[in-house]
């Protein structure tokens, strides 16, 4: 569902105007990164919003210290992923865990399956093919990983609007309604503020609570830290190489690149080996709108506030704009104290931004 600014399960309950037509009509040209991700679910509750995300069992560890061919135990880094019966490969070598020792070493069978017992350094992968059950056995313990707790703050999105009776009432120039010019030219700013702050935003742990301190929301830029890639050039290889990594972190949804118009620029241009014109055509296009990859198909949309060195690779549904309950998109009205119209545009937002290493980051790009 388009952007309006509120959450599907949420009915209204501000207490001035609801302006989510306005906000729905101006998103898709002015905010569409806001766009692209859509309307939330559900609203906020408290100012710090919180979540909780789950993790599946890893499938992968890594070799703690060198293991030589005769070796009927293994150092790991993790010994609590494994389980007796697990079938494992480091290397060209396939093991069959038979034993976990303590938390840092299991005990192996060598040379599984007829591979060859080979050396192993510290830090050699270790990949969990799968587990072997016995036939008869008892099921096992209970494996589900700790859910862990995540948060955001809303922050005050708020532009006042103040209109003279004199502009009102010449607002014949103009649309017949001047104040009403006024709150769609706020909300665009208000919006666009929305924007840049779900993208680029910051949050200050050490004011927020006191009586001086302003909210504010941790953006997208910010956020991201597992697949964060610095390199020169914006190229094809880079940008699936970047994919590549949300993939093998189990993200398979990533569907929208974000990239400011400098590089947006140079995505488009990648199609330029691949454009034809036949004779009778009077348009050249040369612009990508969406790059299929292996990784799947992703939306490219061009964002003015991104900088010029950024390139984001996210998965939408991972990603939503919360209001808080009650505190959507709204005009109040404030009391007057002389010959004018006043009011407000307020509402309260955060973002929510779950399995931080589904998504991904290009930056210093050139």
């Amino acid at each position: 569902m388009p952007f309006n600014g509120l959450a599907t399960y949420d009915n209204f309950e501000g207490i001035g105007e609801d302006v989510s037509d306005l906000v729905a009509f101006l998103a898709a040209f002015e905010t569409p990164l806001l766009d692209a991700l859509g309307t939330s679910d559900q609203p906020a509750t408290n100012v710090k919003h919180e979540w909780l995300e789950d993790t599946l069992n890893p499938t992968t560890d890594a070799v703690a210290a060198d293991t030589t061919d005769l070796d009927t135990t293994m150092d790991v880094d993790h010994a609590s992923y494994f389980r007796v019966g697990d079938v494992i490969q480091v290397s060209d070598e396939t093991m069959m865990v038979n034993t976990i020792v303590d938390s840092d070493t299991v005990g192996v069978a060598r040379g599984y399956g007829g591979t060859s017992a080979a050396s192993h350094s510290a830090g050699a992968d270790v990949t969990i093919i799968g587990n072997a059950a016995l036939e008869g056995e008892d099921t096992d313990e209970d494996r589900t990983t700790k859910q862990v707790r995540k948060h955001n703050y809303c922050q005050i999105m708020k532009v006042g609007v103040k209109i003279s009776g004199t502009a009102q009432a010449v607002g014949w120039l103009t649309t017949g309604d001047k104040l009403a010019d006024a709150k769609v030219m706020r909300l665009r700013e208000v919006l666009r503020d929305l924007e840049k702050t779900v993208l680029l935003g910051r949050t200050d742990v050490a004011t927020i609570g006191s009586d001086t301190g302003r909210r504010t929301m941790a953006g997208i830029v910010c956020s991201l830290a597992t697949n964060v890639v610095s390199c020169g050039t914006l190229t094809e290889s880079a940008l699936g190489n970047l994919l590549q990594s949300c993939y093998n972190q189990g993200s398979r949804d990533v569907d929208l690149i974000v990239a400011p118009p400098k590089q947006k620029r140079i995505i488009s241009s990648w199609n330029g080996s691949r454009v034809h014109v036949t004779s009778d055509a009077n348009a050249y296009r040369n612009v990508v709108e969406v790059y299929e990859s292996d990784f799947g198909s992703q939306r490219v949309i061009m964002n003015r506030w991104l900088p010029d060195d950024v390139v984001l690779a996210l998965d939408s549904s991972r990603l939503k704009v919360v209001p808080l309950r009650g505190r959507s998109f709204q005009y109040e009205e404030l009391a007057k104290g002389g010959d004018y119209a006043r009011g407000q545009i307020v509402g309260e937002y955060s973002l929510e931004l779950r399995n931080e290493n589904a998504h991904g980051m290009l930056n210093d790009l050139g």
